[in-house]
């Protein structure tokens, strides 16, 4: 490699000039493999990168995909160069290009995921996590995930949408990933709650450690000097928020606040049935799906036929006999022959098994159109389901109570189903607009 051609080399790079960059390579054409060939080197990529020309940069990683993991001398990669310079268009075509850049580790075994945390780039962040939800595993070479470096460095945006990816995540094994993540140990043992717990108590702080006492974080976890995040903690009201949650204090501590307050919840009831919704989907097989669908499609349609066929049946128009006169048979016919109270808990067993039934397959039903489609005749199938339930009652008093209870339930279902199912299309779309 001659100097002249380093030096046009790096010219071409500072300007972005495609141009010159290929008559560098015409005259050395192996300019671009010596360059790799070193183990710490500042490439072309390096240094268009960290200048945001795109087109060039481009280029190259498309003649040398190794030069977007090289690190410079001062350990760092081209997309934390990007990074460091605010060029997230860059950043993001570098991650458009090869998903995996996100987990490139750098001077101290930071990842762009780890440096996004620490600057509070949520916007990028999100990106991130979309792209390689993997990424959020990796730790620094202190042992401090992305969760970690956000808590440290006051990035409370960052940190609930790093927990949030957790809770919400609909790949395989999420649960055991959040437990594993939200209770990683740095090299001193300290998890994410011990860090926190050590802030002062502000209302960022205040919300994120109740967000985090809402995850599958251990309160009970200690570090090397066997502290506890409640030990760890000097505030008064923190550690009336752990001892609400059921902390203990790992050693002897005095003056332990006996007043206290639960911490309020932002998160409404539909997120929590929301991430109840998730986590079953995401821990099921297509074919375990497919299975559940069929099993709960006929417990339902088994309780919807004894909703018209109860036990013993019911009066006939015609039916004759010695203690029921004809007028009363026509007047109960169709009613069932059940008693009032033998009727109340066949309809309630029966009423709990339906719409056990139903709301299953509104969980297990797939997202999209086709989901979207299944609700008008499920919707009917419930309604007809009611009716039937209140004509075959004993009793007109008995009817009406059975008609509201199943009626008000069957509704408050069914409503807390669309919203539910419409709310999950919107995070979906969301999902994919964030993506484009």
């Amino acid at each position: 490699m001659s100097t002249s051609n380093l030096d046009n080399l790096k010219a071409a790079s500072n300007l972005g000039d495609i141009d010159l960059l290929y008559t560098v390579i015409q005259d050395d054409p192996s300019i671009l493999d010596n360059i790799d060939s070193i183990q710490f080197v500042e490439t072309p990529l390096h240094i268009a990168a960290s200048r945001g020309h795109i087109q060039f940069s481009i280029e190259v990683m498309n003649l040398k995909p190794s030069f977007a993991w090289k690190l410079n001398p001062q350990g760092f990669s081209p997309i934390h160069l990007a990074m460091q310079n605010g060029e997230k268009r860059m950043v993001s075509r570098l991650v458009d290009m090869n998903k995996d850049l996100v987990r490139v580790k750098g001077r101290e075994g930071f990842t762009p995921l780890h440096f996004a945390s620490q600057i509070g780039e949520v916007a990028i962040l999100t990106e991130f996590l979309s792209a390689c939800p993997e990424s959020i595993e990796d730790v620094t070479v202190r042992g401090e995930t992305a969760l970690h470096v956000a808590v440290k460095s006051n990035n409370y945006e960052a940190f609930h949408l790093l927990v949030t990816f957790l809770r919400t995540s609909m790949e395989r094994g999420a649960r055991k990933l959040e437990y594993k993540i939200l209770n990683r140990k740095d090299e001193v043992d300290n998890t994410i709650l011990h860090i926190l717990v050590q802030r002062n108590f502000e209302p960022q702080v205040k919300d994120a450690l109740g967000l985090l006492l809402k995850t599958k974080i251990n309160i009970q976890a200690k570090n090397m000097d066997t502290k506890t995040a409640f030990d760890m903690s000097a505030n008064v009201d923190i550690r009336s928020i752990l001892l609400c949650a059921g902390a203990k204090p790992g050693l002897p501590v005095s003056n332990i606040p006996t007043h206290g307050h639960k911490p309020r919840s932002k998160t409404a009831i539909i997120d929590n049935g929301l991430i109840w919704i998730r986590s079953i989907r995401r821990d099921i097989s297509e074919d375990q799906r497919n299975t559940w669908l069929i099993v709960v499609t006929l417990v339902a349609t088994a309780t919807y036929q004894s909703a018209l066929s109860p036990p013993g049946g019911v009066y006939q128009a015609n039916a004759t006999d010695n203690t029921v006169n004809t007028f009363s048979n026509s007047t109960n016919a169709g009613k069932s022959v059940l008693s009032r109270n033998g009727f109340i808990v066949f309809s309630l067993a029966n009423m709990v098994s339906f719409f056990a039934s139903i709301i299953a397959i509104f969980i297990l039903t797939p997202s999209g159109l086709v989901g979207a489609l299944v609700f008008v005749p499920v919707g009917w199938f419930v309604v007809c389901y009611l009716f039937s339930m209140g004509k075959i009652s004993p009793t007109c008093t008995n009817s009406i109570i059975v008609n509201i209870a199943m009626f008000s339930i069957g509704f408050l279902a069914f409503c807390s189903a669309i919203i539910v199912y419409f709310r999950l299309q919107q995070e979906r779309n969301a999902k994919k607009k964030s993506r484009s």
